[in-house]
């Protein structure tokens, strides 16, 4: 989730455009008057089934040739259930998976609701 430099949602804006504004205000506070990061910042679990290729990048050891992976291999393969899952992107292994697993969210699969007649065609 991207969040400005207040603590607000930022839905408004690409995460490069974010990154283009940072590289531009650090430099009037100097290095002994630099203000806190404005970097966004991860505030909570990520929809890892949902969430955007930039929304990805602020995973840890996740670049933007990954996110892009990660989002090709959930449109061709299917919504990640587990940790494991993510195993099929290339890039990720076991370690990786295992760091990502508290900070991404699983959304649960849609099933089909059996019919009201209980009876199948």
């Amino acid at each position: 989730m991207l969040l400005g430099p207040q603590g607000r949602w930022r839905d408004d804006l690409w995460f490069e455009d974010l990154l283009a504004a940072r590289a531009g205000a650090g430099d009037a506070d100097g290095p002994a008057g630099r203000k806190a990061d404005r970097r966004p910042t991860l505030t909570g679990p990520l929809p890892v089934n949902t969430c955007s290729e930039d929304s990805l990048t602020l995973l840890p050891g996740v670049g933007p040739k990954l996110a892009q992976r990660i989002v090709a291999s959930r449109r061709t393969e299917g919504p990640f259930r587990a940790a494991a899952d993510l195993q099929r992107v290339k890039g990720i292994g076991p370690v990786l998976a295992g760091r990502l697993a508290p900070l991404v969210v699983f959304t649960p699969a849609k099933t089909r609701e059996p019919s009201a007649g209980g009876k199948s065609p």
